[in-house]
């Protein structure tokens, strides 16, 4: 079970610690996750997105980084689903997400910006995996862990011990 808080594990690993910046809203059943991360970085197409989630994800939080211009939904009830039968422990984006009434009863942890409904345009680029993202004042690499609650969402290059 998920025996620890955001904030306890700030007062207790402070030092050890990246805090997002970015202030994101939960949408999926479960608002408190964390995982070895995976990353993905795509401009409007999540096609990368949907080929991580049917791979195994055990004890993985994928971290996605929208670079468009445009407004398009990253994550949708299938990758959502898909995700959580593959055992991805959550997904955080920087971008938007849509099937919100859907997702928010898929156990599994999804935080966005917002939702919006428009899907993503296939045939612009399919993206990045395992890239370093850089969003506002941080940076999440491949391989670092996320610890999410609904106090925020925190980066470590490695497993905490609570």
């Amino acid at each position: 079970m998920n025996k620890f808080t955001v904030p306890d594990i700030c007062d207790e690993h402070g030092e050890n610690i990246k805090i997002c910046d970015l202030f994101l809203n939960s949408y999926g059943k479960n608002d408190k996750f964390f995982g070895q991360v995976e990353t993905a970085r795509c401009e409007h197409s999540n096609s990368i997105v949907k080929e991580l989630v049917a791979q195994n994800g055990s004890n993985k939080v994928l971290v996605i980084q929208h670079t468009g211009t445009e407004k398009c939904s990253m994550v949708g009830d299938q990758i959502a689903q898909m995700a959580y039968d593959n055992q991805w422990k959550g997904i955080i984006t920087n971008g938007y997400i849509r099937d919100i009434e859907v997702i928010k009863d898929i156990p599994i942890g999804v935080y966005a910006k917002n939702s919006y409904p428009r899907k993503t345009d296939k045939s612009v680029g399919k993206g990045e995996i395992g890239s370093t993202l850089e969003f506002q004042n941080f940076i999440v690499q491949k391989d670092s862990w996320a610890y999410v609650d609904t106090n925020g969402i925190i980066f470590s290059e490695k497993e905490l011990v609570f």
